[in-house]
């Protein structure tokens, strides 16, 4: 994100979870690294914002976690408040994964 004056700041996000699914996670092969929570998911469905948006829909089992009217990934991204912002930009390093941006909210506090 390039601010003023003439300096940028970068975000990387890995393993995004396909709108169709749920994320697996367990204590062995998909864990969690120790302190980080998994992101936010919104049912594009019913609305419902959880980290863990399938316990509270009922998915269980490893495989075929399918969502039901699917779910988007929610992002929340700390801008710094001495800089001011002139652009967004969204770069996708991916030959086959679509990305899509549905909606940028900026909030001063």
């Amino acid at each position: 994100m390039p601010t003023a004056p003439n300096s940028s700041s970068n975000w990387s996000i890995r393993n995004w979870a396909p709108i169709e699914q749920d994320f697996y996670f367990d204590e062995g092969a998909f864990a969690l690294p120790e302190g980080v929570l998994p992101p936010y998911r919104l049912h594009l469905g019913s609305g419902r914002v959880s980290r863990r948006l399938g316990d509270e829909l009922g998915i269980e089992g490893v495989y075929g976690r399918q969502i039901d009217g699917g779910a988007a990934t929610l992002v929340d991204l700390r801008l710094d408040p001495a800089k001011e912002l002139r652009r967004l930009r969204l770069e996708t390093l991916s030959n086959d994964v679509v990305i899509g941006l549905m909606a940028v909210t900026l909030q001063s506090e």
